[in-house]
């Protein structure tokens, strides 16, 4: 079992997102038919003007299924309201146990503590293995799962595993058979990102501050 999620974050809160995982056919018993969900997954990508998915597939192939995802979305803020409002609708149209989604999408936290952007994820993927595995986890070799996010901002706070050396891309890397006792945990602290045009405002204010005080002083200096 594989499984890789990268982020991109623009500094006006847009970005773009790239999913993929493989799965064993035995781990897809507990998630349900790919072709539902690709169609509840449309379903949703229709409804929704604040995600736009570019490309899809999910796939059973040599006894793995391979999904793959991307998309476009216009607000990071915004993402969590829009899985948690879908839930219900991908749930009715995959059958699929509410619980095991969560298991790969896994808990997460993202908002801003006074003006610094915070983010928290628990991802506990034994939900959706057999108890044989469970009890076995060393069955899944090397198999890990990868999470990088890439900020408009450098991050303060993290339990990353890598950080670059801009300090806008952080990385995890979990190897699954270490992770059922103890679930993979991901946060950090980031600086709050500042657009160009707000650096610009606050050089006309210096300016406009500084010629101000200019003229008071030429005003006072005449009297």
């Amino acid at each position: 079992m594989e499984g890789e999620e990268e982020i991109w974050i623009n500094e006006d809160a847009s970005g773009h997102v790239v999913s993929h995982y493989e799965i064993p056919s035995i781990a897809l018993r507990q998630l349900g038919d790919p072709e539902d969900f690709i169609r509840a997954l449309e379903l949703i990508d229709k409804k929704e003007d604040l995600i736009e998915i570019t490309d899809l597939s999910f796939e059973v192939r040599s006894g793995r299924a391979i999904f793959h995802l991307e998309a476009d979305f216009i607000d990071a803020r915004k993402l969590l309201f829009i899985t948690g409002r879908n839930k219900p609708i991908f749930a009715e149209v995959t059958g699929a146990d509410p619980d095991k989604l969560d298991s790969i999408m896994g808990d997460i936290d993202f908002r801003f503590e006074g003006a610094i952007p915070a983010f928290d994820r628990v991802v506990s993927p034994d939900e959706i293995f057999p108890s044989v595995v469970s009890k076995r986890p060393k069955m899944l070799g090397s198999a890990a799962f990868k999470y990088t996010i890439h900020l408009p901002s450098r991050v303060r706070e993290n339990n990353a595993h890598l950080v670059s050396d801009d300090g806008k891309t952080v990385s995890w890397n979990f190897k699954l058979q270490d992770y059922f006792e103890n679930p993979m945990a991901m946060s950090f602290r980031a600086d709050l990102p500042i657009p160009w045009w707000a650096w610009l405002l606050l050089a006309l204010l210096i300016l406009g501050m500084s010629g101000l005080i200019w003229r008071l002083k030429r005003r006072k200096s005449a009297l």
